[in-house]
């Protein structure tokens, strides 16, 4: 009996932080597939026949996107956008635009994941713990489309 009080701690830590990675996989490819959608409409040219081709259209599209993964990680998420003149994407690149036609566009989606939430909240009943989060962050770059003749 008292090998099991040993061990069985030590077991259900394990199963937990199986648990727990198999859930960050689940959500960094979440992120992996929604940058992905993003960055696919915003090399589309999506929106220029209306004026409507914006950063904040891309964030919807991210956003609509990383609803099954859930309320906390679709709001939490932080989205940005980033383009670079013409194919090649060395530098820093201008913040919040999506270029012209055959510039290169990226789509950036980062999430704070909270590592081992139960285990932590089950250690803050003890007086101990601090909050971890593991930072997940997932990019996707493309060539935007000529819709327009290229310069």
């Amino acid at each position: 009996m008292v090998e099991l009080a040993l061990v069985l701690p030590v077991l259900i830590l394990l199963v937990m932080g199986i648990f727990d990675v198999s859930n960050m996989m689940r959500i960094s490819l979440g992120l992996q597939h929604a940058a992905r959608m993003g960055v696919a409409m915003a090399s589309s040219g999506a929106g220029v026949e209306t004026d409507g081709r914006s950063p904040g259209m891309i964030e919807t599209e991210v956003r609509n996107q990383l609803e099954p993964l859930g309320q906390e990680v679709k709001s939490g998420a932080v989205v940005s956008v980033k383009s670079w003149p013409g194919s090649d994407s060395s530098g820093s690149g201008t913040a919040g635009s999506l270029g012209g036609p055959c510039d290169t566009v990226e789509v950036k989606v980062a999430y704070d994941y909270p590592a081992l939430e139960a285990f932590l909240a089950a250690v803050e009943l003890f007086g101990g713990g601090a909050a971890a989060s593991v930072p997940l962050t997932r990019a996707e770059r493309r060539l935007n489309e000529p819709w327009a003749s290229c310069n």
